[in-house]
């Protein structure tokens, strides 16, 4: 008698494992998206306003899942911080790397760095002028008194006093140049605020402004020329 063989039995598939993309590419891809998000919300402040925009709408416009925003912003508050920091930081390395501006009057160093936050902003008037208004609201999250607006603000004003430090001797300052950082951080909101209402062709008169106060201000830093 022939016994038959029973069939081995059949083996379950494996599952393809699943290969993650390099470090580096999965770090690009990150930005690639983080960057997607930020340009979307910034279209949406500038076309629709700040305050009707929603995360549902950025996500949307961004061609992404709303949970997907949330894993790099937790709200649409966060990405305006964020361009605002992009905002400060692209001016610095702007000043930071221009070589004419090495050996350049500490006047012109400063019209270099505001005229460079100026022109980081034209594209978004729209959405600065609200965002310019939340700021001095006390319990806004772009507030100038929130946590990461008071980061910032430190990050720019050690900068000026970088740009202090390496343009006029000490023996040149004045007995309040020790204020100037933080009074410059005021006077950039000022020009700011100027530059929202300047209806002249291509921003001159901010520009002008800008040029005649910078002068007038280095030369009360400076001892004897008041």
């Amino acid at each position: 008698m022939i016994t038959k063989k029973k069939p081995a039995p059949k083996r379950k598939p494996r599952r393809a494992a699943t290969v993650k993309p390099p470090a580096g590419r999965r770090a690009q891809n990150k930005a690639a998206i983080r960057k997607r998000i930020v340009t979307a919300a910034l279209s949406l402040f500038q076309t629709k306003g700040f305050d009707a925009t929603t995360t549902k709408a950025i996500a949307r416009k961004a061609g992404i899942a709303e949970g997907t925003v949330f894993n790099y912003f937790r709200t649409k508050e966060d990405i305006a911080l964020h361009f605002f920091e992009q905002e400060v930081d692209q001016a610095i390395v702007s000043v930071r790397e221009n070589p004419r501006l090495r050996k350049a009057p500490l006047e012109e160093k400063l019209f270099a760095l505001v005229h460079s936050q100026l022109e980081f902003l034209a594209p978004y008037e729209r959405f600065i002028g609200a965002a310019f208004i939340h700021a001095l609201k006390p319990a806004s999250p772009l507030g100038i008194f929130s946590h990461r607006a008071q980061e910032l603000r430190h990050r720019y004003v050690g900068f000026v006093q970088e740009l202090l430090d390496e343009s006029l001797p000490k023996n040149q300052y004045s007995p309040l140049s020790f204020l100037a950082p933080e009074v410059f951080w005021i006077y950039y909101l000022g020009a700011l605020l100027y530059w929202l209402h300047d209806s002249s062709p291509g921003k001159q008169n901010t520009l002008a402004f800008l040029d005649r106060s910078l002068a007038i201000g280095v030369s009360v830093l400076k001892q004897g020329k008041r």
